[in-house]
């Protein structure tokens, strides 16, 4: 809890084996998860949009543990502690091609990779903040939807996924491609 402030479950719902839920917050410290996923670039930094408001919240140690490993390839996870939030790893996912673009297809692939590395490291309950805000000229929508995707294609991999919405349109937008689900 924040300041009196509890996350709010707006919507819980299955896929194939894993549960679904998605949450309105005002901050990833009021949910536990064992792994978080964050969108990276190849250097990790973590100086904007939903990085950096997990950065702030993690600590800047986790972006300075994240940056030893840099460069991380397109598509490339790597995992780091998870700083003062409440998951045991953060998972890094680069998202952006050589010209710094997010496409669908390397979402795509990221995700995927990040569930595998999700289940080699046995985090079977995964905190995924909404990408929205990092995806330039993207839509809460087609965000939410290549994330269901990419949980239809994983869900054997974990058994529980809380994605987490700071922005109420964002909120509602996931719950409509959730619902459909």
């Amino acid at each position: 809890m924040l300041f009196g402030w509890t996350p709010t479950l707006l919507l819980r719902t299955q896929v194939e084996s894993c549960t679904v839920e998605l949450y309105q917050v005002r901050s990833l410290r009021q949910l536990r998860a064992d792994a978080l996923m964050v969108p990276s670039n190849r250097l990790l930094w973590m100086g904007a949009r939903v990085a950096k408001r997990v950065r702030d919240e993690a600590g800047d140690l986790v972006e300075e543990e994240a940056r030893r490993h840099a460069p991380l390839p397109p598509g490339g996870v790597v995992a780091t502690g998870g700083g003062m939030l409440r998951v045991r790893l953060i998972l890094h996912v680069n998202i952006l091609n050589e010209f710094q673009i997010a496409t669908q297809d390397l979402l795509t692939t990221a995700l995927d990779n990040a569930f595998i590395a999700c289940e080699q490291a046995g985090a079977s309950r995964v905190l995924i903040p909404d990408f929205t805000d990092q995806l330039e000229g993207w839509s809460a929508d087609r965000c939410a939807q290549v994330i269901l995707g990419a949980i239809r294609r994983n869900a054997r991999r974990v058994r529980q996924v809380l994605i987490a919405c700071w922005e109420q349109e964002h909120a509602d937008a996931y719950r409509q491609v959730l619902s459909g689900s």
